[in-house]
């Protein structure tokens, strides 16, 4: 199953970073550098996971790409990336299903995001 993802952050070594290893397990991967980029670009597309670092443009940019991806018709899985760490209950109330910290193994947080997503993805109920 080949998941959409939209990654967004302002670096864009990480985000290029970040675009390849999810590119070597077969996600359609589009980016977005800023909160309003990545508003833009959930508007116009329905990703399978949204993936965003918290401080952008503002200190917590990263929650208002949460707020619009919870918007999104088609229940995307959301995933807050910081190199700050985020207390679990305003990730979790913010609506994110995940808040992971960068540099703690890219390749776990990959095969735990794709735990999600199969699981995400079995709990929708089938089309008629």
């Amino acid at each position: 199953m080949t998941f959409t993802a939209l990654l967004v952050d302002d670096d864009t070594t990480v985000l290029q970073t970040l675009k390849s290893v999810f590119e070597t397990r077969a996600f359609e991967v589009s980016t977005a550098v800023s909160a309003a980029d990545a508003a833009r670009a959930i508007a116009a597309h329905p990703f399978d996971l949204i993936v965003t670092d918290m401080r952008m443009e503002t200190e917590t940019a990263g929650f208002d790409v949460v707020n619009r991806a919870k918007a999104a018709q088609n229940d995307p899985v959301i995933i807050v990336l910081s190199a700050y760490p985020i207390p679990a209950a305003e990730w979790r109330e913010a609506g994110a299903h995940a808040a992971f910290m960068k540099g703690g193994g890219v390749f776990r947080i990959l095969d735990e995001i794709e735990r999600m997503l199969r699981a995400h993805a079995g709990e929708r109920p089938a089309a008629s």
